[in-house]
Protein backbone atom coordinates (compact mmCIF):
# COMPACT_ATOMS: atom_id res chain seq x y z
CA UNK A 1 0.00 0.00 0.00
CA UNK A 2 1.13 3.41 -1.14
CA UNK A 3 0.30 6.52 0.80
CA UNK A 4 -0.63 7.85 4.38
CA UNK A 5 -1.32 5.05 7.05
CA UNK A 6 -6.16 4.21 7.48
CA UNK A 7 -7.20 2.98 10.40
CA UNK A 8 -10.68 2.53 11.29
CA UNK A 9 -10.96 1.76 14.99
CA UNK A 10 -13.74 3.41 16.37
CA UNK A 11 -14.24 3.00 20.51
CA UNK A 12 -17.67 3.27 22.99
CA UNK A 13 -16.45 4.36 26.40
CA UNK A 14 -18.00 4.69 29.43
CA UNK A 15 -17.63 6.18 32.44
CA UNK A 16 -19.47 6.97 35.78
CA UNK A 17 -19.91 9.75 38.24
CA UNK A 18 -17.84 8.72 41.56
CA UNK A 19 -20.37 7.12 43.34
CA UNK A 20 -22.78 7.15 40.58
CA UNK A 21 -24.02 10.21 42.19
CA UNK A 22 -26.91 11.51 39.85
CA UNK A 23 -25.65 14.83 39.08
CA UNK A 24 -25.25 15.58 35.94
CA UNK A 25 -28.64 17.00 35.45
CA UNK A 26 -30.42 17.87 32.38
CA UNK A 27 -29.63 21.21 32.40
CA UNK A 28 -26.11 20.72 33.41
CA UNK A 29 -25.74 18.28 30.53
CA UNK A 30 -26.65 20.51 27.96
CA UNK A 31 -23.62 22.89 28.53
CA UNK A 32 -21.32 19.61 29.38
CA UNK A 33 -21.91 17.56 27.26
CA UNK A 34 -21.04 20.55 24.11
CA UNK A 35 -17.91 20.92 26.34
CA UNK A 36 -17.04 17.77 26.29
CA UNK A 37 -17.30 17.33 22.32
CA UNK A 38 -15.26 20.67 21.65
CA UNK A 39 -12.52 19.60 24.21
CA UNK A 40 -12.19 16.69 22.47
CA UNK A 41 -12.06 17.99 18.92
CA UNK A 42 -9.39 20.62 20.14
CA UNK A 43 -7.19 18.43 21.75
CA UNK A 44 -6.71 15.90 18.45
CA UNK A 45 -9.45 13.30 19.59
CA UNK A 46 -12.07 12.77 16.45
CA UNK A 47 -15.10 12.42 19.28
CA UNK A 48 -18.73 11.06 16.63
CA UNK A 49 -20.95 10.73 19.76
CA UNK A 50 -20.95 12.35 23.37
CA UNK A 51 -23.93 11.69 25.05
CA UNK A 52 -25.02 10.23 28.66
CA UNK A 53 -27.45 10.16 31.92
CA UNK A 54 -27.22 11.78 35.42
CA UNK A 55 -24.44 9.43 36.42
CA UNK A 56 -22.97 8.48 33.29
CA UNK A 57 -21.41 9.17 29.74
CA UNK A 58 -21.15 7.64 26.47
CA UNK A 59 -18.31 8.67 24.03
CA UNK A 60 -18.13 7.07 21.06
CA UNK A 61 -14.62 8.20 19.57
CA UNK A 62 -11.84 6.80 16.02
CA UNK A 63 -9.20 5.68 17.43
CA UNK A 64 -5.74 7.05 15.63
CA UNK A 65 -2.57 5.35 15.10
CA UNK A 66 -0.70 7.23 18.25
CA UNK A 67 -3.58 7.54 20.71
CA UNK A 68 -4.48 4.47 23.03
CA UNK A 69 -8.10 3.98 24.52
CA UNK A 70 -6.94 4.56 28.23
CA UNK A 71 -5.08 8.06 27.46
CA UNK A 72 -8.18 9.39 25.58
CA UNK A 73 -10.62 7.96 28.27
CA UNK A 74 -8.11 9.91 30.94
CA UNK A 75 -7.89 12.88 29.44
CA UNK A 76 -11.44 13.00 28.97
CA UNK A 77 -12.35 12.61 32.41
CA UNK A 78 -9.90 14.78 33.73
CA UNK A 79 -10.65 17.50 31.52
CA UNK A 80 -14.31 17.38 32.17
CA UNK A 81 -13.57 17.31 35.73
CA UNK A 82 -11.48 20.22 36.07
CA UNK A 83 -13.92 22.24 33.84
CA UNK A 84 -17.27 21.46 36.33
CA UNK A 85 -15.50 22.20 39.24
CA UNK A 86 -13.60 25.59 37.58
CA UNK A 87 -16.94 26.53 36.30
CA UNK A 88 -18.93 25.97 39.63
CA UNK A 89 -21.72 24.36 38.12
CA UNK A 90 -22.41 21.60 40.84
CA UNK A 91 -22.94 22.53 44.60
CA UNK A 92 -20.22 19.90 45.48
CA UNK A 93 -16.80 19.30 44.05
CA UNK A 94 -17.20 16.68 40.94
CA UNK A 95 -15.60 13.75 40.20
CA UNK A 96 -15.22 10.51 37.87
CA UNK A 97 -15.07 7.08 39.12
CA UNK A 98 -11.41 5.96 38.64
CA UNK A 99 -13.19 3.06 36.23
CA UNK A 100 -13.91 2.67 32.41
CA UNK A 101 -15.47 0.59 30.04
CA UNK A 102 -14.74 0.54 26.53
CA UNK A 103 -16.06 -1.70 23.77
CA UNK A 104 -14.70 -1.65 20.23
CA UNK A 105 -17.27 -0.68 17.12
CA UNK A 106 -17.33 -2.39 13.39
CA UNK A 107 -16.95 1.25 11.09
CA UNK A 108 -20.54 -0.69 9.71
CA UNK A 109 -22.42 -0.02 13.19
CA UNK A 110 -20.99 3.06 13.97
CA UNK A 111 -24.51 4.61 12.68
CA UNK A 112 -26.11 2.20 15.39
CA UNK A 113 -23.69 3.61 18.17
CA UNK A 114 -24.24 6.88 17.05
CA UNK A 115 -27.64 6.78 17.45
CA UNK A 116 -27.70 4.62 20.97
CA UNK A 117 -25.68 7.20 22.37
CA UNK A 118 -27.94 10.33 20.98
CA UNK A 119 -31.08 8.04 22.74
CA UNK A 120 -29.18 7.96 26.09
CA UNK A 121 -32.55 10.03 27.85
CA UNK A 122 -34.88 7.93 26.57
CA UNK A 123 -32.99 4.76 26.69
CA UNK A 124 -32.48 5.54 30.56
CA UNK A 125 -36.30 6.04 31.65
CA UNK A 126 -36.54 2.57 31.27
CA UNK A 127 -33.55 0.92 32.02
CA UNK A 128 -31.26 1.35 34.95
CA UNK A 129 -27.52 2.09 34.10
CA UNK A 130 -26.56 -1.48 35.79
CA UNK A 131 -28.86 -3.08 33.09
CA UNK A 132 -27.29 -1.18 30.39
CA UNK A 133 -23.74 -2.38 31.38
CA UNK A 134 -24.65 -5.81 31.99
CA UNK A 135 -26.05 -5.74 28.24
CA UNK A 136 -22.64 -4.89 27.44
CA UNK A 137 -21.03 -7.24 29.24
CA UNK A 138 -23.03 -10.08 27.72
CA UNK A 139 -22.17 -8.80 24.59
CA UNK A 140 -18.62 -9.72 25.24
CA UNK A 141 -17.34 -12.87 23.85
CA UNK A 142 -15.27 -14.18 26.35
CA UNK A 143 -11.96 -16.54 24.39
CA UNK A 144 -10.94 -19.84 26.48
CA UNK A 145 -14.42 -20.00 28.67
CA UNK A 146 -16.73 -22.59 27.68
Amino acid sequence: MQGSNTTFIYIHAIWCTAGRQPVLTGIIRKVFLPFMKRNAEEKGIQAIAVNGGEEHIHCLFKLMPAQSVSAIVSQLKQESENWLNHNKLLPDPFAWEDTYSAWSVSPSTVDKAVEYISRQESYHREKKLDEELAAFERMVIHIGES
